[in-house]
Parts: structure tokens; C-alpha cells; sequence
């Protein structure tokens, strides 16, 4: 079996702990200047704003497994099986078309679109700074996640390659498409917003 892949921002993880460790600076500065009860009262709003970066730079994930493809954004995880998947692109970021329910006429389904945000769309300074990353070559057996940063086109390309490896076999593979709030993200935001106004 397969081992899942997992795309993910690498700048961006990176990229929030460095602004992370910033922010407890300046809270420890903040604290000999002001005193330690001032720095508490000030926490929620610092810490609101290295959630509110990890949010839009850091937390968004893909996950590709045995039965499908799993968008994890910030408000919303997509669970999409492969049989659903229609087709994927890298232009202005990674979009997944699925297969939508039949139209109410009784005309053939439509499709929709999922945004991947672990995916971005590389800029231009990007596309003349470096090449495009590779796509990983994922073993035919293995339980150890195969972890990659990769640009929207590429990423597209490896979805592609997996949505072939993965159904090569007249097994039956999972038509659903399944769509949840993110309910953990929007808890934390939710108590860091309050959290903030009462201080």
C-alpha cells in the first residue's frame, strides 16, 4: 500500500515560528518594561496575531491517501474520494474539480471547485528565482508520510500521478465528498478575538 503524502507550506511554517518567537520577545520585553501584569493584559492581542499568521501561512494542509484527496484550509477540510476528482489545475493556486450533484432539471451533474491554500500560485519573482520544485517520487509500499512544500503546479501534477497509482486497481474506490467546518480553527480564533477585546 501506497505510504500518504502530505503537502504542506514549509516558508510558512517556518515563517510563523520565526514571528512566533518574535512575539514572545517582544512580550518578555514588554514585561521589564511595563511589568508583568501590563504584558499579561497585552498576551491575547499578540497572540491573536501569531494565530491570525499561522491561520493564513502556516496551518493549510493536502493530504493524499488510499481514498482520496483531504483539503485542510482554514475554515473549511474538504474530504474528496477519488472517483469524484474530474480533473485539477495550478493556475492562480490549487483547484480540485469535483463531481457535483445531479442538476435540479436532471441535465448532467455539475462540477465545483475546492481552493487548496497549501498550494500557492508562485509569484513572479519566484518563477525567475528558482525552478520549480520536484515532485516526490512516492514508494509503491510503506506507513512513513512522505512531508513536501510544494507550488500549486506541482502539487497538481502529483495529485494527478497518485490519482493514477492509487486507482490502477479494479478496487472500489470512494465516490464521497465530504465538506466540514474547521471547527478547531474557528474555536481558537473565536476565544483569541474575545480574549483580546476583554483585555
Amino acid at each position: 500500500m501506497r505510504p500518504p503524502v502530505v503537502i504542506t507550506s514549509r516558508g510558512g511554517r517556518i515563517g510563523t515560528a520565526v514571528l512566533g518567537a518574535a512575539a514572545l520577545g517582544l512580550l518578555v520585553w514588554d514585561a521589564t518594561v511595563t511589568g508583568l501584569i501590563q504584558a499579561l493584559l497585552h498576551a491575547p492581542f499578540v497572540m491573536l496575531f501569531v494565530w491570525l499568521a499561522w491561520l493564513f501561512w502556516g496551518l493549510a494542509s493536502i493530504r493524499i491517501d488510499n481514498d482520496g484527496v483531504h483539503v485542510i484550509n482554514q475554515l473549511r477540510v474538504w474530504d474528496v474520494g477519488w472517483a469524484s476528482l474530474e480533473g485539477v489545475s495550478g493556475r492562480w493556486g490549487l483547484t480540485l474539480t469535483i463531481a457535483a450533484d445531479a442538476s435540479a432539471d436532471g441535465h448532467a451533474p455539475r462540477t465545483r471547485a475546492v481552493r487548496a491554500w497549501a498550494a500557492p500560485a508562485r509569484g513572479s519573482i519566484q518563477k525567475f528565482a528558482r525552478s520549480a520544485p520536484e515532485v516526490p517520487v512516492v514508494p509503491d509500499a510503506g506507513d512513513q508520510a512522505v512531508r513536501t512544500s510544494l507550488d500549486s503546479f506541482s502539487a497538481a501534477r502529483l495529485i494527478e500521478i497518485e490519482q493514477v497509482q492509487r486507482t490502477s486497481d479494479d478496487r472500489i474506490r470512494s465516490d464521497s465528498v465530504r465538506v466540514r467546518p474547521n471547527w478547531t480553527t474557528i474555536i481558537i480564533t473565536v476565544v483569541l478575538v474575545g480574549l483580546s477585546f476583554l483585555a
